[in-house]
């Protein structure tokens, strides 16, 4: 009888052994009443039998990495296996923790803010993890912040003070204004750093074209700073790290008095700020920018650091005519020769970055202008 045949099959197909996850009924149940209720029953019955479960996740994971995949398997991926599949957990994290997903936003917590708002807070977030991953961020201290430029009012998104970057989300990004109040709280109900946001509040004060800024605070870029010299133009990574200027170290710590005065001492083509035995502040008029002047300054501390061991005498040191003709091989024409896609300075590699993190469950909501390569 077909019946009996149905039920058999069902009775292969689950496992009273297998360990049940409710979080995976769940989401079946709320992806959509279009489906059957049979139907969702007989996938989840599927989803809860652990050997299918990894034969299913194997054949996903063999087909991501033979690429080139569509956006459906990444998301089938991320929905049923985000927080437990081997990809979805970060290599040394204690206990392999889950991945606490980016884009957090659902429903009513997203009707609130525009289309814009909700892409920039799921970029930003997505450079915290970034920023993360790459060991820059110092527990709970430091900032990366951006500016809301569809505003009419002047305002900024800002982590809450006392999470760490691996726990930032879109959705508990704070707003405020200018003098660092908040507008918005998001879904935390944590605060701000006030004296951490100052110094980005006067950097976007001074620079109306800026609208990110990433605070970066290693023993490369503090040891940068404290020298006389500063930043040393020595490599390609340092030249395309952006144009350096300095801050004494009082900047890091404003107050009403000394603000205006920061204010005007941040040169208007200055990309990498040092603040004297503070680190730097990488800022740029897109998100995209700023972390490549980020990474890219980083990477030429590291490199400035190591090659000082020879002393200062036995370096060779770069031409201003050469380091002229690196900066214009960062011009956009360039980066766009022979692409189908118009890409802005830093976007490539941004979007790169995203791929990366998508591909390892952190479902970033990063919408992509290449999303079949």
């Amino acid at each position: 009888m077909p019946g009996e045949k149905e039920d058999s099959v069902n009775e292969q197909i689950y496992d009273e052994d297998d360990q049940e996850t409710p979080e995976i009924e769940q989401s079946l149940v709320s992806s959509g009443d279009n489906q059957s209720d049979g139907t969702r029953w007989k996938v989840a019955a599927i989803l809860n039998n652990q050997q299918l479960r990894e034969e299913l996740m194997d054949y996903i994971e063999l087909q991501m990495k033979a690429g080139p995949h569509p956006s459906c398997l990444v998301a089938v991926k991320q929905q049923f296996f985000g927080g437990q599949s081997p990809l979805a957990r970060i290599p040394g994290e204690i206990n392999s923790a889950p991945i606490i997903p980016i884009a957090d936003m659902r429903g009513v917590d997203s009707s609130k803010y525009s289309k814009g708002e909700r892409l920039m807070r799921c970029k930003l977030a997505s450079l915290y993890r970034l920023v993360n991953l790459r060991g820059w961020n110092s527990t709970i201290k430091n900032h990366i912040t951006a500016r809301l430029s569809e505003d009419s009012m002047q305002s900024f998104l800002v982590n809450p003070y006392g999470l760490l970057y691996k726990e930032v989300t879109a959705g508990n990004l704070i707003k405020v204004d200018l003098e660092g109040r908040i507008l918005d709280r998001g879904n935390t109900v944590l605060g701000v750093n006030q004296a951490g946001f100052s110094l980005h509040s006067a950097i976007y004060s001074a620079r109306p074209d800026i609208n990110c800024v990433i605070h970066i605070q290693t023993a490369e870029t503090v040891a940068v700073s404290v020298l006389k010299k500063g930043f040393m133009q020595l490599t390609q990574d340092a030249v395309m790290g952006g144009v350096p200027c300095y801050l004494e170290c009082e900047a890091a710590y404003l107050n009403s008095d000394t603000k205006e005065a920061i204010i005007n001492s941040i040169s208007d083509d200055c990309d990498i700020i040092f603040v004297r035995n503070h680190g730097l502040y990488a800022c740029g008029p897109t998100l995209e920018t700023a972390w490549s002047f980020a990474e890219t300054a980083f990477i030429g501390c590291q490199q400035q650091m190591q090659m000082m061991k020879a002393g200062l005498d036995n370096l060779t040191y770069i031409s201003e005519e050469t380091i002229t003709l690196v900066k214009n091989h960062m011009h956009a024409d360039d980066i766009n020769f022979g692409s189908e896609i118009m890409w802005e300075p830093g976007a490539l590699e941004f979007e790169a970055e995203m791929r990366i993190l998508d591909n390892k469950g952190f479902r970033t909501g990063y919408v992509y202008k290449a999303p079949a390569l």
